[in-house]
């Protein structure tokens, strides 16, 4: 009796190592960037657990990373099934809504993520891109304000945030704003620069 319990045990050991081998290789494929193998890797690994998050997460990203958007989009919504307050998945899905130009549903979609979070410093980001889009400009100031507040490196704030400000006439903000995307490296702040900073 107690061999068959040992077996039994040895059994399930085997097969939660199995599990883990599967997530981890999935994760390690995905930081160097292998997309194709590390879906294959995920999808053996949800197979035996459907409810995991994070390698249902994942493998979306690898699909957004391959630009299959639609297999994207449909791993991000079955995220928030499973948890309903994934701010990754609502970022996630108002940056896919932002991309097929409903600029509505990607500000809804960022809303989520900061209702659930409030120092997302990416959700005001999505926040500020859709209201940008959607004309609100005053609103759209305010959440790229939020976003550099929360994190002072996010480069692409600073340069929206000077786009505003070159439609309010205030350049001399605009510029500064150029400046500092500019050496954080965001590639279109020269060109800003070029046309608006003397």
């Amino acid at each position: 009796m107690m061999y068959k319990v040992t077996i039994a045990i040895s059994a399930i050991f085997f097969l939660l190592a199995c599990e883990d081998k599967n997530t981890n290789l999935g994760d390690d494929l995905y930081e160097d960037e292998k997309f194709e193998a590390a879906i294959k890797a995920y999808d053996e690994y949800i197979k035996l657990n459907p409810f995991n998050v994070k390698s249902i997460y994942n493998r979306g990203r690898c699909y957004e990373e391959l630009e299959q958007f639609e297999k994207a989009f449909k791993n991000f919504t079955k995220v928030l099934e499973i948890d309903k307050k994934n701010t990754s998945a609502f970022l996630s899905l108002s940056q896919y809504y932002y991309r097929n130009g409903n600029f509505s549903k990607a500000l809804f979609e960022a809303e989520k993520a900061i209702e659930f979070n409030d120092q997302l410093a990416q959700g005001y980001f999505w926040q500020g891109r859709a209201q940008h889009q959607l004309g609100t400009f005053s609103t759209a100031l305010v959440a790229y304000n939020n976003a550099i507040n929360l994190d002072k490196d996010l480069g692409e704030a600073y340069l929206y945030r000077g786009a505003i400000k070159v439609s309010m006439k205030k350049l001399k903000s605009a510029c500064s704003d150029f400046k500092m995307a500019n050496r954080l490296d965001v590639k279109e702040a020269r060109s800003a620069m070029t046309s608006y900073c003397n």
